[in-house]
């Protein structure tokens, strides 16, 4: 049963797939079979998908090129000493990670 893992099964029709995995469609598997099975190839599960932390999900709001250019740009106003126009711009680009981050 393990070499049939390559195949494309939705070309076969269901009682040629039925007989490959020396099953029956109309009573299923026995107890037996499915505790062996079980046993030889795992519980049927999905295996988690990995995600990432609150902090990291937060981090990458500002991962993106034109937040970045925004960054850049709230730092040079700042430099230039126009504070209120620094702040604005940071402050969009916080509120814009806020939402994207609750998103």
């Amino acid at each position: 049963m393990e070499t049939l893992l390559g195949m494309h099964w939705h070309h076969l029709p269901a009682h040629e797939v039925a007989d490959l995995l020396e099953t029956d469609t109309a009573k299923g598997l026995d107890l037996f079979t499915i505790q062996g099975r079980q046993e030889h190839f795992g519980p049927n599960v999905l295996t988690p998908k990995k995600t990432r932390g609150p902090i990291v999900r937060f981090l990458l709001q500002f991962y993106q090129p034109l937040v970045i250019i925004l960054i850049g740009a709230g730092i040079i106003t700042g430099l230039v000493a126009e504070w209120s126009d620094a702040g604005v711009i940071l402050a969009v680009v916080l509120v814009n990670a806020v939402i994207g981050f609750i998103q």
